[in-house]
């Protein structure tokens, strides 16, 4: 088994996509943060560098993932795709005033996340670095040495 640190190569290529959906409703909200730089980490079954092609999301990659960190958000915006028109003009005006977390108050779930590298991406194997070894406790001395 081996763990790899996964990074994009470029800046503003890491998306990450939330889908929100409410029970009775038709239709859901696609929420997008573009972030500058992050980091995941991806594990293998051996010392094989896993298989990742532009445009993954890093969730659903066939790997076990996990993400470190994610840096300086540049950009947001929600797509909200609900056929009741006067509903979707309600969740409009009510995300221009709200965090899109708000929207739990509604009754929205947040029903799926992807994390997808729009870029090549630096794969490199974490090295493991086993157990700390203590020193070892010297005899004690009597004053003076």
């Amino acid at each position: 088994m081996a763990v790899w640190s996964v990074k994009p190569d470029w800046k503003k290529s890491i998306i990450e996509r939330q889908i929100w959906t409410k029970e009775g409703v038709a239709g859901y909200i696609a929420h997008e943060i573009c972030w500058r730089w992050g980091e995941f980490t991806v594990t293998t079954d051996d010392d094989t560098p896993p298989n990742l092609e532009e445009g993954v999301d890093i969730y659903s990659c066939g790997y076990d993932a996990e993400l470190i960190e994610l840096n300086d958000g540049c950009w947001e915006e929600s797509d909200v795709d609900v056929q009741d028109e006067e509903l979707r003009n309600e969740i409009e005006t009510f995300l221009e005033e709200n965090s899109i977390f708000d929207l739990e108050e509604l009754g929205w779930d947040l029903e799926d996340t992807e994390m997808i590298i729009n870029c090549e991406m630096t794969i490199e194997m974490i090295e493991p670095t086993g157990e700390v070894e203590t020193p070892k406790d010297e005899p004690t001395k009597q004053w003076p040495y």
